[in-house]
Order: C-alpha cells, then structure tokens, then sequence
C-alpha cells in the first residue's frame, strides 16, 4: 500500500513517533507586509496637486529674482508699446495696419528663430535661458535674448489699445463730450494727412489685372451708413491705403463740385488717365463675357480761353506717353472739325442709312438753336413747332418728286450737303421746287400739304423763317468751319472740344446742344466704343435750359458714362429741379471737393448713425461720470468738412458710401516712368457685325470672343 503524508513528511514512516503536546507553543511564520514612506492608494493614479511648485523651497531671494523679472517684462512691453502708439497714433494708422506690423514681427522674431532652429520651441527656449541670465544679473543680455517673445507681445498690446481707442471714441466716447470731439477731429485731420503724404508716392493707374479699377490717389478714411465697425472686423479687415473709384461707377455717371483752386484739373487729368488704362485692360481681356469697347475719351471744356488750350495740351502729353496716336487726339475746333453734313458717298447708301443720316442732321440743326432745351409756355411751343416744321422742310426736302396713283409723292432725299446750301433754302421759292411746287401756280402742284407748311413759317406778325435764317446765319459766322469736316467722335481716342462759354456764352451753348445731339445719336449705332464724356465747367452753358439729364440717361444705353463738373451747386443746371434732377441720374456717385455751400449735396447723399453723449456737470464746470449716450444721425458728408478740405483733397461718395482722400498728381517723375499701353497703337476699322448685340473687333489679337 502506498502511503501519501497528509500533515508532516513522517507520517508514513513504519513506526511514527507518538507526538507529544507541549505547553509551549510553535510561533507560526507570518508574510511580511512592506511598508515604506508613502501615501498607500486609494483610488487616484497621481497626485492632482503635482503641478504646484514645492512652495517650501521657495527663498526670499529666489521670490525677488522672479518678481524683478516679472517687472522688467512689464515695464519693457509697457515701454514698447507707448514708442509704437505714439508715432501710430501722429501719422494715422489704422488698427489694421498695427495688425500687419503684429503678424510681421511674429514672423520675424518666433517665425525666422523657429526656422533657423529647426524646432517650434526653439522661441521659447531661447527667452528660458535669457531670462536665466537676466536672473543672474546680466540684464541688457537677458533683455535681449527674451526680445523674441516681448517684442511681438507688444506690438499685440499696442494693436488692442489702439483698437479700442478707435472704438471707443466711435460708440460711447471718452468722459468729457468736448475731449471727444476734439479726439474725432484730430484723427480726421490726422489720417488726411497721412493720405497726403502717400500721394506723393509712385501709385499704379490700376488696382490690378484680373479686374481692375480705378486708383486716383491715397485712402485717409472710410464711412458708410452701416453702424460703427466692431473691433473683430477693425483688427480683421483689410489695411487699404488706396483710393479706388470702382469703373462701374463712371459707366453710371458722375458729378463733381469743387470750387475754384482746389484741383479740379489734377483730379480730371488723374482720373481719365486712369479710367483709360483701366478701360484698355478690360478691352485686352478677351475671355470675359462683359468685354468693353476700345475706350475713348470726350472732354468738353465749357470755359475756354488759354487755359483750356493748356490743359488741352497736357492731356495730349499724357495720352501721348500711353500710347495713343498722335492723329488721333483732336483738339476741337483748332485742329478737327466734325462732320455735321452728309458726306460725298452720301447718294450711293441705300434708302434706310440715308433716313438715319438725314433725321441726325435734322437733330443736330434743332438742338443748335435750342440748346437741346424743350418749350414750357405756349408761346415758346409755337415758335418751337413752326422752327421744327421749317427745318423739317429743309433737310427732309426729296431727290424728286413722282406722281404716284395720281398723288405727288416725294422720293429718296436730298438733304444739304453745306452750310452756305443751308442757308439758301430758306426762301419760300426754293422751298417749293424742291417739294416739286410753284408758290405762284393754284391750286398747289407739288406734294401734298406742304404749302400750307411753307406758308406757316411766314405767316404772322414776326415770320419765323426770316427770324430762323437769321438765328442760323449768326450761328454760322459763330461757329465757322467747325462742322464742316469730315471727322466723326469714334475716329479718335480722345477728343478735346473747347467752347468759348465765357466770351461767347450763346454760341457754346449751341456747340454744346449740337454735341450732346452727337452723343445722343451714338445709342443708335453699333460703334464698338467704351466712352467717357467730361463736361467741365458746366455752368458756363448751364445757365440756360439743356437737355443733360435726358442726355446721361441715354448716354448710358450707348457705353458712353458722363461726368459733370462746376464749381458750385449752382452750376450743376439752371434751377434746382434740374440740378437735383442731374445729380440724381448720376448713380455713379460724386466727387467732391472744397465747397463753399455743400448744405444740399450732404443732404443728398443722406446720413449714417452717430452716437450722442451727453454728461453731468459737477459744479458747474467739471465732467461727472454719469450720463447719456443715444443713437442719432449725422450727415455722411459733414458740410462743414467740405468747407475746410485743401487743394488736392476729394471725397468719393456713392452708395451709402464715403470714401475721403487725397488725389496723386500726374508729375514729370511719372511721366517718364510711364509706358505705352500693349496695342494701344494698333486700330482695326470697325465691321459690320453679323450680330447686333455682339461687340465689334477693335483690336488684332489671336483670340477674342463677342461681348
């Protein structure tokens, strides 16, 4: 049998001892338990207090090295950021632009020490042991060394204030209303001269290439009616030191009142040049669906006198040094004269283009005596319909006259092909010839009706048709040869007309009617243009009734945008119904300078939200800290503003919208800095277009594609 121990190893032995008890007892082995000198667990991993400092080494010397550096930190942001704020502040910046300074010194400082190190901590390694050093007395060292983490800090520190500063005085403003004021006005005053110091600077004529604009000077400041800018978007917005004057806008018309002396040529000159190279960008990007026309430019100086023939002569310097021929830059009337009459190819055009030509000469002739003005009284709408009639009789007089189903019936046209043509029919006799009549064979021979016509313009006490001969016969001596060319306005890239309007009034006022007909009349054809028309010095023929609202608003059908210039509201048209009329058509907006009386502009153009604070006074004369402050409205452009702007300073204002600045004159500096436009110099005639709505080639280029 085998045998297995159950309590001891000598259980199985053949004779097991007999145990004995004994009155003492065995101590028991019992497992010993570690303890050592630490908190047991009790459900936590980690102590959650680990990451304070073990106060209890802290010394008192230790304490004062950190605070000293802790000051000194303080003390140089603080230092810093006052030397950035000071001259921000004197020359007008803008919180965007700390802003740019901001990200520049981040990428300077952390940025340029990070990539040199190849390492992201390298910035604040290097401050660790600068501010060892400064701890262990080598201050101008540690200072130093910890400039790459103080410096972007306080350019940060110096934007919020600056900021905020901007905000504050926009909403709520500072305790005292009057210190308020006087804080708005020196920003104002400020910024303004900041944009006169940047418009002395290089400034392109564009704002790019993929869509460009217009930039005729320097941005000093921006309001519009939306309420005040928060400080997310101030510090988040574009820093934008250019003044821009978006294209669309001189398609739509524009007006501009500035008084005398305050640079209404340098605005004049900046801007067409502009809106030139502008237009001719357009017109070279043959991809895009809303392709202008060649551009071109019509100036209508309604002054006269030399100084219109000098500013006649820097426009041609200028447009020359762009590129333009110099063939086709016209200076009317001293080198071009504008066709007016039918040409000699006039007998071989068919039918429909004779009848186009003989109702634009009919137009033309009515608005030389009229200055494009409509009758108001009875008395005026009859000599007007008897003028009307007449002229009718004249220029719409047949080729021959046929008897048709036994009716005289005139056909084709013979319009005059000449003033001194003209001027011979008007005499009853030759009227009735050529209406295939005899004033002295009864009854009437010619075409029906027309006797009674011709009577009509000599019946009465005073005969219209003696009066009319006279009133054109004086217009003729006025004007000379200066219709009677063979140019029309598309044949140049910029044309200079100058009327007399201060030392003949009466005859600028018939040139400018029988020019606006012209421009009129370009609506009805396809001329492949992109047109801008200039009327300077407008009140000079505006004092009498013209037709210049009817004109922007047809004006804008034929890609022809209009800019209207005076030196006063006055100006602007012979009433205020014509002049609020005028500015009204032009959605384009204004460009305003100093003005003397700018009450009704301001109130045109509406107003934006001001904030009105309001204080307690203690003792009658010191600020307390309670008040009010209110909602209200201001004028977008403060009249008074207007008043106090110098030679050079211009506000554009459109759509809710104030844009103030300063304009960058064209010097010699640029002017021989400046280059021709790519294939300005190249002119492809006009075809016919298969398409009446596409664009006509004006330019060889590989590839084009219909507007």
């Amino acid at each position: 049998m085998s045998c297995t121990p159950v309590i001891t190893p000598a259980d199985c032995a053949p004779y097991a001892p007999t145990p004995v008890l004994s009155a003492t007892p065995t101590p028991a082995e019992t497992p010993e338990l570690p303890v050592g000198p630490q908190m047991p667990p009790i459900g936590l991993d980690k102590d959650p207090l680990g990451w304070l400092p073990d106060f209890a080494s802290w010394s008192l010397e230790g304490v004062a090295d950190g605070a000293l550096l802790l000051a000194a930190c303080v003390v140089a942001i603080l230092v810093m950021t006052v030397m950035i704020l000071v001259p921000a502040t004197a020359l007008g910046w803008k919180p965007t632009r700390l802003r740019n300074w901001l990200i520049g010194s981040l990428i300077a400082m952390p940025g340029a020490t990070a990539l040199w190190a190849w390492d992201v901590l390298a910035p604040g390694t290097m401050a660790t042991e600068a501010s060892r050093q400064f701890m262990d007395g080598q201050y101008t060292a540690g200072l130093l060394g910890m400039a790459v983490v103080l410096v972007p800090m306080a350019w940060m520190t110096a934007t919020i204030v600056h900021a905020n500063r901007r905000v504050q005085l926009a909403t709520v403003g500072l305790k005292s209303p009057a210190r308020t004021e006087r804080a708005l006005w020196a920003q104002a005053q400020r910024e303004q001269r900041a944009a006169a110091r940047l418009s002395r600077r290089r400034l392109p004529f564009t704002s790019g290439w993929w869509s460009p604009q217009l930039v005729i000077g320097r941005l000093s400041t921006e309001a519009d009616q939306a309420p005040p800018t928060s400080r997310f978007r101030m510090l988040f917005g574009r820093n934008e030191t250019r003044l821009i004057l978006p294209w669309i806008n001189v398609a739509e018309h524009m007006t501009t009142v500035a008084s005398s002396g305050s640079g209404k040529t340098t605005l004049m000159l900046r801007v067409l040049v502009s809106w030139f190279v502008t237009t001719w960008t357009r017109h070279r990007q043959w991809w895009r669906a809303d392709r202008p026309g060649r551009p071109l430019v019509i100036i209508v100086d309604c002054n006269g006198g030399p100084e219109s023939r000098k500013v006649a002569a820097r426009m041609k310097t200028w447009f020359t040094a762009l590129g333009v021929r110099p063939e086709r830059f016209g200076r009317f009337p001293d080198d071009v004269s504008l066709a007016m009459w039918p040409k000699a190819d006039f007998d071989t055009l068919d039918d429909e283009a004779q009848q186009a030509i003989v109702d634009d000469l009919r137009s033309i002739l009515s608005a030389m005596v009229s200055g494009g003005s409509t009758p108001t009284t009875d008395t005026e709408k009859y000599f007007h319909e008897i003028r009307e009639t007449l002229i009718h009789l004249i220029v719409d007089a047949p080729a021959r006259v046929e008897p048709v189903g036994g009716i005289q019936t005139p056909i084709g046209h013979n319009p005059p092909r000449s003033w001194s043509e003209f001027l011979s029919r008007f005499d009853p006799a030759t009227l009735a010839k050529l209406w295939g009549g005899d004033p002295d064979v009864r009854p009437w021979p010619g075409v029906m009706g027309i006797d009674k016509e011709i009577s009509s313009t000599i019946d009465g006490k005073q005969p219209v048709l003696n009066s009319a001969r006279a009133e054109f016969a004086n217009l003729y001596r006025s004007l000379g040869s200066s219709f009677d060319g063979d140019k029309a306005l598309t044949d140049f890239d910029v044309i200079y007309i100058v009327l007399e309007g201060v030392k003949t009034p009466d005859r600028a006022r018939s040139q400018f009617g029988a020019l606006g007909t012209m421009f009129e009349q370009l609506a009805d054809k396809q001329h492949g243009r992109t047109s801008l028309m200039v009327v300077d010095e407008f009140s000079a023929v505006s004092d009498g009734k013209t037709r210049a609202v009817k004109w922007v608003e047809r004006l804008r059908k034929a890609g022809i945008g209009s800019w209207w210039i005076a030196q006063s509201w006055q100006g602007l048209g012979h009433d205020d119904d014509n002049r609020t009329a005028l500015v009204a058509a032009a959605s384009g907006g204004s460009l305003l300078g100093r003005s003397t009386d700018p009450e009704v502009l301001s109130k045109i153009y509406g107003t934006r939200p001001k904030f009105e604070l309001s204080r307690k006074l203690i003792g009658g004369n010191a600020t307390g800290d309670e008040g009010n402050v209110q909602s209200s409205d201001q004028f977008l452009v403060p009249p008074n503003r207007l008043r106090a702007m110098q030679k050079g300073d211009v506000v554009q204002v459109a759509g809710g919208r104030a844009r103030w600045g300063r304009v960058s004159p064209l010097d010699d500096a640029e002017l021989k800095r400046i280059r021709p436009l790519p294939g300005i110099a190249t002119f492809t005639a006009l075809a016919e277009p298969e398409d009446a709505d596409a664009l006509a080639p004006v330019i060889d280029m590989s590839k084009r594609r219909g507007a």
